[in-house]
């Protein structure tokens, strides 16, 4: 009797999880937009994230990602991000990413160094940090 019901319990416990999305990624990555200024720009002080459009109006280079090879490299590497210490960053990088219903937005100093631009958290993030700086040259 006990064995059937944990049974029970175990299938309706898989069929939950699974029915609402606890066993798989909920967001999927659609489009990535990348908005930056040229990583050698000199500027007189740091840039902070929230006058990045503002301190380079007019000089601001666009990609727009769609490509499914290059969404899925993405997406793995937005998946690497480490807690970093806050500090004076000198935004260079835009990146708004787009899921299914969502957006997030972050921005990239020169150096690699990642801030969400809703919660003011910063990241470390070699891998998509390489990727930006190969994509913007």
């Amino acid at each position: 009797m006990r064995v059937i019901i944990n049974a029970i319990l175990l299938t309706v416990l898989i069929t939950f999880f699974t029915e609402y999305g606890y066993c798989q990624s909920s967001k999927v990555l659609v489009g990535v937009f990348i908005e930056y200024e040229d990583f050698a720009t000199s500027t007189v002080e740091d840039v902070p994230c929230e006058f990045f459009k503002a301190a380079f109006a007019g000089t601001i280079k666009h990609i727009d990602i769609k490509d499914t090879l290059e969404l899925k490299q993405i997406a793995t590497s937005v998946n690497k991000f480490k807690a970093a210490k806050p500090k004076s960053v000198d935004v260079r990088v835009l990146f708004t990413f787009c899921y299914k219903g969502v957006k997030e937005e972050y921005c990239m100093d020169r150096w690699g160094l990642f801030v969400n631009k809703k919660t003011g958290k910063y990241y470390s993030n070699k891998l998509l940090a390489d990727f930006v700086l190969k994509k913007c040259r």
